[in-house]
């Protein structure tokens, strides 16, 4: 089954040269879509809620120098338009949280690692994750990776009831509810809350309130009594309240992995972390709209394929700019059987179609390739469209200007 929800009214279709095709989360930060970059790759964009925090253009460019270590690589970022975005490699596969499961003994290592080997990657590079909950840890089919980093303000110190309320609170650092800064030690407590979800399936320190959950993360210690041996004593140090008393990012990776640290350097110890990782497979049905509206189109029998081409370039238009974007269309007559075959991508009634995604002339390879074989024919056409609605008005014009004649005495 698709991850990615539709969208919904107010929400972009379009970010620089990225088309967006469904949601894919939310959080204190903004909005996750699906999106496909001009040649069909698909994306993870992140859209910051309001305007970037001080620091964040800078964390931005830092987080796309990021070693691919247990993360998901930052391809591109926009700070300074109207929608400021992020945009980063796709991970296929569930998140932490909606995964639905536990993990035991060698699992929890390997997700233990991964968490780890990713905050080791980020902290190296000079980037804070800052919102790091079982929502960005993705359980991607070669291992966990860790996402949603590289646009958090510099500091996240004004956290107001409205802002947890589209966060987790259960994996936010005692100081920052003090009004410190959130930085390396405060990833490092939400790891040791990772680690006590993935085990338990719980948010740590669930309360009924907000004020409930601050006061236990603030005051009280977590039972740790289903980790195993092994992960106690990590998680209770990540845990501490004091962020002094916490250890590094590194130092806990170093402490999961089976024969301790490797050969001196920051690279081998993220080899050897992103090794562990992989050892955790999770299957995944998440196919882009390309892979789905080729197998639609695979299905469709020969006389309906060879239908296919006219049905959809009536759904398609260019823009100004020459790139393609859907249409509401009437489709030629006998289409039925392909529109029923491309149910999800196309919606319709009567003989009045859509794409349903914006991006699909992008997600699709086939559909491009029928675009710029007719990319002529479709921009003479689209010139026809937009001097179609003027045609009234002309021919009253012309009227207007044959009755003056004639009243005048004159033949024109």
């Amino acid at each position: 089954m698709r991850v990615a929800k539709d969208l919904i009214v107010g929400d972009p279709w379009r970010l620089g040269g990225y088309r967006l095709a469904g949601r894919l989360g939310t959080g204190v930060l903004g909005v996750v879509y699906e999106g496909y970059d001009q040649g069909g790759g698909r994306v993870a964009v992140r859209v910051l809620h309001g305007r970037p925090g001080d620091g964040a253009p800078a964390e931005a460019a830092a987080a796309r120098l990021v070693t691919s270590s247990c993360t998901a690589n930052v391809l591109d970022a926009d700070l300074d338009g109207p929608r400021p975005y992020i945009v980063s490699e796709y991970v296929e596969g569930p998140s932490l949280r909606r995964a639905g499961r536990v993990f035991g003994d060698d699992d929890l290592r390997g997700l233990a690692a991964a968490v780890a080997t990713a905050l080791t990657a980020l902290h190296d590079a000079g980037v804070v994750h800052r919102d790091l909950t079982p929502d960005n840890v993705i359980l991607g089919g070669d291992g966990p990776r860790v996402t949603g980093f590289g646009m958090a303000p510099g500091r996240m110190t004004s956290l107001t009831a409205g802002k947890l309320r589209t966060r987790v609170p259960s994996y936010t650092a005692p100081e920052v509810f003090t009004g410190g800064a959130a930085g390396p030690a405060a990833d490092v407590f939400a790891w040791g809350g990772i680690v006590l979800y993935a085990a338990t399936g719980e948010d740590p320190f669930a309360a009924g309130s907000l004020g409930a959950v601050m006061h236990r993360i603030l005051s009280l210690d977590p039972d740790l009594g289903s980790l195993p041996g092994f992960l106690r004593p990590l998680a209770a140090a990540a845990l501490a309240k004091d962020p002094r008393a916490r250890p590094a990012a590194r130092d806990l990776l170093i402490a999961l992995l089976p024969g301790g640290a490797p050969d001196p350097g920051t690279a081998a110890l993220l080899r050897a972390g992103t090794e562990v990782a992989a050892g955790i497979r999770t299957a995944c049905d998440d196919p882009g709209l390309g892979a789905l509206a080729e197998s639609a189109y695979a299905a469709l029998g020969p006389a309906d394929r060879e239908r296919a081409p006219a049905v959809f370039l009536r759904l398609v238009a260019l823009a100004p700019d020459g790139q393609p974007v859907a249409r509401e269309a009437r489709v030629p007559a006998g289409s039925e059987r392909v529109l029923r075959g491309f149910a999800g991508l196309v919606a319709h009634e009567g003989d009045e179609a859509r794409l349903v995604h914006q991006a699909l002339p992008y997600a699709w390879p086939r559909l491009g390739e029928w675009v710029e074989a007719n990319r002529a024919r479709l921009a003479a056409r689209d010139r026809f469209d937009r001097l179609l609605p003027l045609l009234p008005v002309a021919l009253i014009l012309a009227l207007v200007v044959v009755a003056g004649a004639l009243m005048a005495g004159r033949v024109v």
